[in-house]
């Protein structure tokens, strides 16, 4: 089982030129304050980094346009991942860019499921079989203070993504079912995509042999002159609709070049600016505060305001490139996929030409096609049938095999262990927390049905979590995340049960778990072997006083993810 843990968290806004640094504790960060403050927002950011949202998100934060950057470790391995908007890099420990994408689907959740040896696998909308993004990875180490503490595994956004998620989800961070069930079980949908578009193809060339239509199968040789000139009209129109088709993907290929190289020009003009306001900057910076005009013999006061607007300025045009940047990256994704378009294009009319050059030939052919083209034809579908029914039977019988490796992998043992040993906890847990009305078959199973009302719904929540937490901790085939629980004090705990639920978090934590708590209060707990960060100031989190270095230690992240 892979072991990850949050070194620190850098957050980075150019628009209000603050920033922020925080750094976790190893074993316990305790982060505190009044409402308001910035708790909730700071931790929804270290998830969002990974590509994990929230569906909340405070306005004033979301128009910060905040930079994340997250050091952490895999089983002592550090990396880092940067995300700017849906920009997102990977670097390992000498800062190299290991990864750098905005598909979370397609890139990110692959690269983080080798990195966590996170293999669950869900099918998509399509049916194709592909690892989930990172909220999947994080959900059962997760309490967000908005959706957490009202159902369990519900703290990340779009969610629904995936039908049913919640039950494969848990028995697989469990260890209930293993990581080499899921890679089995990709592997088994594989193959009964491919056996699904052999089997297409089947009733296509099954129909073909039934209506007996030739006319694209034997480049002119149709069986009567009346159906020769058919084909011959019915290539001319395909012909037709196919150049329209190309022409309209070759205008939208040219648009969208154009578009493309107006913001190189854009960006080489503010790539400009931003020298000459550095030089203007310098200059301001080695300037006496009082500047004599021999001129006009006006005094010119070199103020701090002054020199601020010229850097204010100049960072406006690093956030103008940065948003060129992921314009510009959008724009060559289009032209690509518009190009491969016209060239798809192409290739269909050299096909149809070459059709209609055999058909436009000499037809003095017919006496041979009318006596061995139906033999010929039928013999050419028989062919491809029995092709096809070849590879279709040598798939299912893949298929088969792979269920029965299935079958051996569903351990109902080690099931019933692994739910005794959740029940034996979550039992332990929601008697400390006092929480006494709950039907037990309903809470001790995996996953468990949380129908409990009020107060008693957030310690039953919380019993339910820590005991999966435990239950991961031994069995888990893939990862242990650090533990992070946002604002336990929910609909009115009274002083002893959310004291009793911050003394439970703290004492049921397994000895190598790292855990992250955001409060308003530690109600008379003291910390030991962890750190408290206390924010005090409302709606600003971010600090002025360390834009400057966290701005300098971002920037190379930033120059290679837009190199």
């Amino acid at each position: 089982m892979k072991k990850l843990r949050f070194e620190s968290l850098e957050l980075l806004s150019r628009r209000e030129r603050k920033a922020r640094k925080i750094e976790f504790h190893p074993r316990l960060t305790v982060i505190k304050g009044a409402n308001d403050v910035g708790k909730s927002s700071v931790i929804k950011s270290l998830y969002w980094a990974f590509g994990a949202s929230s569906r909340k998100i405070h306005p004033t934060w979301a128009q910060a346009n905040i930079k994340a950057l997250v050091t952490f470790t895999v089983d002592g391995h550090r990396y880092r991942i940067f995300r700017d908007h849906d920009a997102f890099g990977i670097f390992d420990a000498e800062g190299k860019l290991l990864l750098g994408t905005s598909q979370i689907t397609r890139e990110l959740a692959p690269f983080l499921g080798r990195l966590l040896d996170f293999r669950l696998v869900f099918s998509n909308r399509k049916g194709e079989p592909e690892i989930p993004p990172p909220a999947y990875a994080f959900l059962p180490f997760y309490i967000d203070q908005d959706d957490g503490w009202t159902k369990p595994l519900d703290s990340f956004a779009n969610l629904s993504q995936y039908a049913n998620f919640r039950k494969p989800l848990i028995e697989f961070h469990t260890g209930i079912l293993p990581n080499e069930y899921y890679e089995l079980e990709a592997d088994k949908r594989r193959l009964e995509v491919d056996q699904k578009e052999l089997e297409a193809d089947r009733r296509i060339v099954g129909k073909a042999l039934e209506r007996f239509n030739l006319e694209a199968s034997f480049e002119g040789l149709e069986l009567s002159i009346d159906g020769h000139e058919q084909a011959i009209e019915h290539l001319l129109t395909r012909l037709k609709q196919v150049k329209a088709v190309r022409q309209g993907r070759a205008n939208k290929l040219s648009e969208v070049l154009d578009q493309r190289m107006i913001i190189e020009q854009q960006m080489q003009v503010v790539r400009a600016s931003i020298a000459e306001f550095e030089k203007d900057a310098k200059f301001a910076g080695d300037l006496p505060e009082e500047v004599f005009c021999p001129t006009c013999g006006t005094v010119h006061h070199n103020d701090f305001a002054n020199r601020y607007g010229i850097i204010d300025d100049r960072e406006a045009l690093f956030e103008f490139l940065t948003e060129a940047r992921q314009k510009i990256k959008v724009l060559t994704s289009q032209a690509v996929r518009a190009e491969a378009g016209v060239h798809e294009a192409d290739r269909t009319l050299a096909e149809i030409q070459a059709s209609l050059d055999a058909k436009q030939g000499d037809v003095s052919l017919l006496e041979v096609i009318e006596s061995r083209g139906r033999r010929i034809a039928s013999d050419l579908f028989d062919g491809q049938l029995a092709e096809l029914d070849d590879q279709i039977a040598e798939l299912l019988g893949k298929i088969v095999k792979a269920n029965k490796s299935l079958n051996k992998l569903k351990d109902k043992q080690r099931r019933e262990e692994i739910e005794q040993y959740y029940a034996g906890f979550v039992l332990d847990y929601l008697s400390r927390l006092d929480v006494t009305n709950y039907s037990a078959d309903a809470v001790t199973k995996i996953p468990a049905r949380i129908s409990e009302t009020g107060s008693d719904l957030p310690r039953a929540l919380l019993a339910y979590f820590l005991a999966t937490l435990r239950t991961i901790n031994k069995y888990s085939t893939s990862l242990f995340a650090p533990i992070v629980v946002d604002s336990p004090n929910q609909q009115d705990q009274d002083k002893i049960n959310v004291g009793s639920m911050i003394d439970l978090i703290i004492a049921s934590r397994p000895n190598d778990a790292q855990i992250i708590v955001g409060t308003v209060s530690l109600h008379g707990r003291t910390i030991e072997d962890g750190s408290i960060i206390e924010f005090t100031e409302k709606l600003s989190v971010l600090r002025s006083i360390e834009f400057d270095d966290i701005s300098a230690s971002m920037q190379p992240y930033m120059d290679q993810m837009t190199a």
